[in-house]
């Protein structure tokens, strides 16, 4: 039986965990559980039809992550009894004129013939917009579309990990290293060592630190994240669509009054972990111009996480230059939850020497790890 170690227990290492050990590979994963891992910290809008980034490279893998996403949720549901943290709610993307409206329109309609599950498309006025999502300031109006979801980190990676425990992978939480013997890499906790078939490095921004021994080094930058949990009492947000404002700020109702609001974007924050009252008045001012109540509501928690960015923030997948059965999936950056998954799979058909369903090219590791 073909062994697989695991370094990271996010968004992709489990998901690639889940899907290894459906196919009967014998998996561990190794997690240290370290505060400020992405994917606890974030919650996630899967909705890349109407971003405006130039990155082509991005907007494929992004799309093709989308389409994904629905097929594992349903596979996972047969697998485990826990919530997935996913739900298609639809997604309000907000604009303050008929002219932007109608362009954001146009862009999601001529990205929908290779996109179908964008699902239906809407333009609505600043009345139909509020009746969809009634906390919205006046003035603007939005494009639907019906095929947007919100993804909680935390919850869906205890849905994979529950899943892929019940197919025999198994988790340890320590702090994984790398050490070269030979032509052999062990992976090391404490005192204890794995030998592998293949190995895959899902570390977010740990990767440098991790593949230090190997002689390698990765230009992965961390950038902190700040995120606000609200609480409404009076409100009844289960069904309520994600809302993407002109803005690098949104936000993600979930069920029982919460609602995730933010997040920043510190580059020079790092590894701090600490919330600052700067970054929660950052938010608050920003989103209180698209949905002026949130300034009058219950702030639950302030999450902090560390996201992992490329020089040029394009991801990398694949394995390592000089490492053939070591693979790496790294600077998802603020994507994380909505390309993760897919990134999994890609890396897992990889693995098995499938071909694969969206070109992975631009992403090759060897743009950001050198020797």
């Amino acid at each position: 039986m073909e062994k697989i170690v695991i370094i990271g227990g996010g968004i992709v290492g489990m998901t690639a965990a889940y899907l290894l050990a459906k196919q009967q590979k014998e998996v561990l994963v190794i997690d240290k559980q370290e505060r400020g891992q992405a994917t606890y910290a974030a919650a996630g809008i899967v909705c890349p039809w109407l971003s405006k980034r130039r990155n082509k490279v991005w907007y494929e893998l992004a799309k093709d992550s989308a389409r994904y996403y629905p097929a594992l949720i349903e596979q996972l549901a047969q697998d485990t009894t826990k919530n997935t943290g996913y739900k298609m709610v639809g997604a309000l993307c907000l604009r303050d004129t008929e002219e932007k409206l109608i362009e954001l329109e146009q862009i999601a309609r001529s990205r929908k013939e290779e996109a179908p599950e964008i699902g239906d498309i809407k333009r609505l006025t600043p009345s139909e917009t509020q009746d969809m999502f009634p906390i919205v300031a006046p003035g603007f109006g939005s494009v639907y579309v019906s095929g947007g979801a919100r993804v909680d980190g935390a919850s869906l990676v205890a849905a994979l990990q529950d899943a892929a425990m019940k197919q025999d992978a198994t988790v340890i939480h320590g702090k994984a290293r790398l050490e070269k013997r030979g032509e052999t890499v062990q992976v090391v906790v404490g005192e204890q060592h794995w030998t592998a078939d293949k190995i895959i490095l899902a570390a977010g921004a740990w990767l440098p630190e991790l593949i230090q021994p190997l002689g390698l080094q990765a230009a992965i930058h961390p950038q902190k994240g700040q995120l606000l949990h609200l609480e409404w009492d009076e409100q009844v947000t289960n069904d309520w669509p994600v809302v993407l404002p002109p803005s690098a700020k949104s936000i993600v109702p979930f069920d029982d009054g919460r609602m995730i609001i933010g997040a920043t974007h510190e580059n020079e924050g790092g590894f701090d972990l600490e919330p600052t009252e700067a970054a929660k008045v950052e938010i608050l001012d920003e989103i209180a111009r698209f949905a002026p109540e949130v300034k009058h509501t219950k702030i639950a928690e302030i999450r902090v996480g560390t996201r992992p960015f490329t020089p040029d923030f394009t991801p990398i997948i694949g394995a390592l230059p000089t490492a053939k059965s070591i693979f790496v999936a790294n600077g998802l950056g603020s994507s994380g939850l909505t390309t993760g998954p897919y990134v999994a799979k890609l890396l897992v058909d990889l693995i098995a020497g499938k071909t694969l369903q969206t070109d992975i090219t631009g992403f090759d590791p060897s743009n950001a790890i050198t020797s």
